[in-house]
């Protein structure tokens, strides 16, 4: 057993322990309250020590769903894998700070991570099982500065950057731009016929691509998977794909086209062949999980991967279900050319990708929550929030969750949509929940009544026009543990979306903001906007302006701003 010391700026000091055939060597740092622990290890390693955090309010993990709560530590296991989640949790207090910050390396492809309350001692206790390692040595980050939580994230993501190097995919600007999705729109009855016409429909709205999903592949629209695993298109509903992918292309689109590479149904022509290449059944007994271990395997899944672009000139796809690969208790693949299946997975994302790359260099690759390690940076260009449909509120908490480990990746929304009689401000909202990421829409953009067209049209525009604050400024999120109340983006300007929490704080350095009423209430409450004078200028939901002057505001300044409304203020 292997000892280690964790040391604060404060001189606060604990001792941690590493069982197994490891040894441990700090390096050098130049940041006091960061420390970086290089682990060598021949086979599985066992990383443990406690840290008192008892401001602490919320543990921030990469895959967490609505929970937000400080587990305990017999209950905060979560097993992570190259194709699920991410190896890094912080701990939070109320005011945002950082309190612990624990990573592992990109060079890790599986393990075990725990940080929990250690009931017997009323601390938070780590405990990290590494079990699949790319080489012998990967390193462990601890972070305990005192710091907005994002910036101790992003120490985390700089540093799998570093690591990674020219090894991560570039991401297209194409991969930035409001996309349209069939999926909530059609679901699986969609057609050549309907992809036209919402690639006809998205354009006018400013839409740079369609993302075809599941349905294009099958006849079968019950929801299932039985018929998967042979990628070729329908010949009912798509009966010439490369001609109808050049009627997309003339409408001035790009195309990107679903599928899923793990599974493999009963009902494919492909069965037989490698029904006994599989991992095990997934749905029922019509849907099975290939495993990625073997050659012939991962030669079919490439073919069916690149003959979209290659043969029909699709310009991207999605790849979905790859966390189905997160196969607990694999069995023994004999015959397999791999030590896991996850080294089996990044085998065949690497031809994937070279392949794909040769035939068109600026290639789309959507992945999608909790899709988010980073060793996924070496294949995808963006990564969609989790399906949340109609929720703007859990778009909203996906979308920042993803955008804090992104490293630079483009984070897309769960695709919007609403009822085709929601109000005005209903409709606003599903956009305000997404604001900062890039939209997906999913609506028959055709039969929009005219208060919705108004509607969207500004919002897609409003995305647009302050796509260099929201996308590639500074990001701010406020108390994870309430789902992110408040959210603000800084760079040439400073945009602040406000939810459940309507005071605004002003810095002296925001001299241009923009105030999103993303809330119940008509009215925010805007602190520390003076001394001097400021122009404002409120409108409602759809951009049409409601209110305009030049004041010298109160400390505490009542603005109000209808439901779905925006305020700018620019200070004079």
């Amino acid at each position: 057993m292997t000892t280690f010391e964790i040391r604060s700026p404060g001189g606060l000091c604990q001792t941690g322990t590493a069982s197994g055939a490891a040894s441990m060597t700090e390096l050098p740092t130049t940041e006091p309250g960061v420390l970086r622990y290089e682990v060598v290890a021949a086979g599985p390693v066992t990383l443990r020590f406690a840290w008192p955090a008892e401001s602490a309010v919320s543990l921030w993990r990469a895959t967490q769903s609505s929970r937000r709560e400080l587990p305990t530590d017999w209950g905060s296991r979560r097993e992570i894998r190259s194709v699920r989640s991410a190896p890094v949790g912080t701990l939070v207090d109320a005011q945002d700070r950082n309190l612990l910050t624990v990573s592992l390396s990109s060079h890790v492809r599986g393990c075990d991570f725990a940080i929990g309350v250690h009931e017997e001692t009323a601390e938070q206790l780590v405990e990290l099982i590494v079990d699949d390692v790319e080489g012998q040595s990967f390193v462990l980050r601890i972070d305990v500065r005192d710091l907005h939580f994002a910036e101790a994230l992003d120490g985390v993501t700089a540093d799998w950057t570093a690591e990674l190097g020219d090894r991560i995919v570039p991401v297209p600007e194409l991969a930035r731009q409001p996309m349209y999705s069939t999926w909530y729109s059609d679901h699986q009855h969609v057609s050549a016929e309907s992809v036209e016409r919402h690639a006809r429909d998205g354009a006018a709205y400013g839409c740079a691509a369609v993302i075809v999903d599941d349905g294009w592949q099958t006849d079968d629209t019950a929801r299932g998977y039985a018929y998967c695993g042979d990628w070729e298109p329908t010949s009912r509903t798509f009966p010439d794909m490369s001609e109808h992918v050049r009627r997309v292309h003339d409408l001035g689109l790009s195309y990107v086209l679903w599928l899923a590479p793990p599974l493999i149904g009963v009902h494919s022509k492909a069965w037989d062949r490698l029904k006994d290449r599989t991992l095990g059944f997934a749905d029922g007994q019509v849907t099975a999980v290939l495993d990625p271990r073997y050659t012939e395997v991962r030669e079919h899944l490439v073919e069916c991967c690149i003959r979209p672009v290659r043969d029909w000139g699709v310009d991207g796809l999605k790849l979905d279900f790859i966390d189905s690969w997160a196969w607990d208790n694999p069995p023994p693949a004999p015959d397999g050319d791999c030590t896991s299946v996850d080294e089996g997975v990044e085998l065949f994302l690497q031809a994937v990708t070279t392949e794909l790359k040769r035939l068109r260099p600026d290639v789309l690759i959507e992945f999608r929550q909790d899709y988010v390690n980073p060793r996924l940076w070496q294949f995808g260009t963006f990564l969609r929030a989790g399906d949340c449909a109609m929720d703007p509120v859990e778009n909203r908490v996906r979308t920042i969750d993803s955008r804090l480990l992104a490293g630079g990746r483009a984070v897309h929304s769960d695709m919007l949509m609403w009822h085709p009689d929601a109000s005005a401000e209903t409709v606003a909202q599903q956009f305000i929940g997404a604001m900062f990421s890039t939209p997906q829409v999913s609506m028959e953009l055709d039969a929009l009544s005219a208060e919705h067209e108004r509607v969207v049209r500004y919002w897609l525009g409003f995305l647009r026009d302050h796509a260099d604050v929201l996308l590639d400024g500074v990001l701010v999120p406020s108390r994870p543990d309430a789902r992110y109340p408040q959210v603000r983006a800084v760079g040439s300007t400073t945009v602040v979306a406000a939810f459940t929490n309507p005071v605004v704080r002003l810095a002296d350095s925001d001299l241009s903001v923009v105030l999103v009423n993303g809330g119940s209430s008509g009215r925010l409450i805007v602190e520390g906007a003076g001394p001097g004078p400021v122009d404002l200028v409120v409108s409602d939901c759809s951009g049409t302006e409601v209110f305009r002057s030049t004041t010298t505001p109160p400390e505490l300044w009542a603005i109000d701003v209808p439901v779905a409304g925006v305020a700018r203020i620019v200070r004079n």
